[in-house]
């Protein structure tokens, strides 16, 4: 019996590739895919689109490649979905009348203030009554997905 679960333990496969956490953000994870190149991801597997890759584990601007399949898909997930959001709901019944903008969280403004332009995927317009107004959002060509922490 014994035996039979040790051969069967050899059995599982490996794991070639480590997976950690970003320091700032738990929701991601780093995938070590060669030597010093590190792919970030929202998932843990390591074949899940990416949102970029870099030369270190903390990423700065300089070294750090934006995967533009991801920014494709942020893009049309904002564009069709992001009146849908909660938080943005809320948001858009104090800005009547008004491209609002839809930030990221890295670092949420104070009431009443405009988020840093890096921080911002986008705008969406609001009516009247306080509503945003489906497949109205703009992407904000100037957002950072890596910005100076």
């Amino acid at each position: 019996m014994f035996r039979s679960v040790f051969q069967s333990r050899a059995s599982f496969p490996r794991q070639l590739r480590y997976l950690s956490q970003y320091v700032h953000n738990s929701q991601i994870f780093i995938h070590d895919i060669a030597p010093s190149v590190y792919k970030f991801s929202l998932s843990k597997s390591p074949s899940a689109l990416h949102i970029g890759t870099s030369s270190s584990k903390t990423p700065t601007p300089a070294n750090f490649s934006t995967n533009k399949e991801f920014v494709e898909l942020l893009d049309d997930t904002m564009q069709t979905q992001i009146h849908d959001d909660f938080t943005f709901i809320m948001e858009a019944s104090t800005n009547a009348n008004s491209f609002m903008p839809i930030y990221d969280m890295r670092e949420i403004p104070r009431y009443g203030r405009i988020p840093y332009i890096e921080d911002v995927f986008g705008y969406v317009m609001v009516n009247d009554k306080g509503h945003m107004i489906p497949e109205s959002y703009q992407k904000n060509d100037m957002y950072a997905i890596c910005s100076k922490m």
